[in-house]
Parts: C-alpha cells; sequence; structure tokens
C-alpha cells in the first residue's frame, strides 16, 4: 500500500480519521487466525467495531473481525472500506481508529 492508497475519511484531517495507514504494513489477505488485528475502528455513536487484519487497496476489501454491538458474537470477514469512510453516525460523526489499540490475533477477538 503506497501514501495514495492509505484509507481516511475527510471528516477532519485527526489521526482518529485516518482508518489505515501504510505504517499497517497489512497484508492484501489474510493466512490464518493467527494473523493479527493492528487496527482498531469503531463507531463513536453506536455499538460497532471492526478489527482489521489486512486490506487490498484494489479492491477496497479488508479482512477482519467485527462486532455490531447488537447482541451477536463477533464473526471473521470481509470488510468493504468504502462504506466505512462515507458512514456518519449520530450527530453526523465517522467511524474512528482506536489510537491505543494494541494488536490482537484473530482468534483472540473471536474468543470474546
Amino acid at each position: 500500500m503506497n501514501k495514495s492508497q492509505e484509507v481516511a475519511s475527510t471528516f477532519q484531517k485527526r489521526p482518529a480519521y485516518q482508518y489505515l495507514r501504510v505504517t499497517d504494513n497489512l497484508p492484501v489477505e489474510v493466512s490464518s487466525r493467527d494473523d493479527l488485528c493492528k487496527v482498531k475502528l469503531f463507531n463513536p455513536t453506536g455499538g460497532a467495531t471492526w478489527w482489521i487484519a489486512a486490506y487490498d487497496p484494489e479492491t477496497g476489501i479488508a479482512q477482519g473481525v467485527v462486532d455490531l454491538g447488537i447482541g451477536f458474537p463477533p464473526s471473521y470477514g470481509d470488510i468493504w472500506m468504502p462504506e466505512l469512510v462515507e458512514f456518519r453516525g449520530l450527530f453526523g460523526l465517522p467511524i474512528e481508529r482506536d489510537l491505543g489499540w494494541t494488536p490482537k490475533t484473530i482468534r483472540e477477538l473471536l474468543e470474546k
């Protein structure tokens, strides 16, 4: 992923809205459930959380764990990043990146 392939919201130019960065060194696809989710995104006005383990800049699809915060257990799958970038919750707030996130494996997140 080069600099032009970073994924960011146009909401503000603050670190919490720069979702995926070159320095994350995300692979294009997940190879096992032991891969690290290096990025955590969340809805600040809702319960949804996305943990990103891989990202393909050509398709805009990330892979990782999703917890929609509606009572179902977290699940592994594909995440359409353009949809997250465009999303606006209550008060017009976008998805944010957890800047203090410590990476965990897919397996750890699915077992929580």
